[in-house]
């Protein structure tokens, strides 16, 4: 954890999700933003911030080129970050989303496991 004078941000290193061995997403503690990297990456226009579903639209992304690392740790790892106090996801690719935050993570998750199983 790292404090910048009043805010507070941490590292969370998560090798290969979604990308390469060196990812990680950066949690900032004080105001509960995750910064999400390229984890629900979606496409097109949309508002700076959203409450609309964000799972959908990052599921969808993955068939232009299968982005993400589907492994065995992929989903475990994405509902490991629901259990921190996210208030709002800042994708690096689309809206900042701010709803039930633990949710969206843990359905990222669970639509991951579907994906892996169904090419296993």
């Amino acid at each position: 954890m790292l404090d910048l004078g009043g805010k507070r941000v941490r590292n969370i290193d998560t090798p290969h999700i979604p990308h390469g061995w060196d990812a990680h997403v950066i949690f900032e503690e004080t105001t509960g933003t995750l910064f999400s990297g390229d984890l629900f990456t979606r496409f097109g226009e949309d508002a700076p911030t959203t409450t609309n579903d964000i799972v959908e639209a990052a599921l969808e992304a993955e068939q232009f080129g299968g982005p993400t690392a589907l492994t065995p740790s992929t989903a475990p790892m994405i509902r490991q970050l629901a259990q921190l106090d996210v208030n709002t996801i800042a994708l690096m690719h689309g809206p900042s989303f701010q709803g039930d935050c633990s949710k969206a993570l843990l359905e990222l998750g669970d639509g991951y496991d579907r994906m892996l199983h169904a090419v296993a």
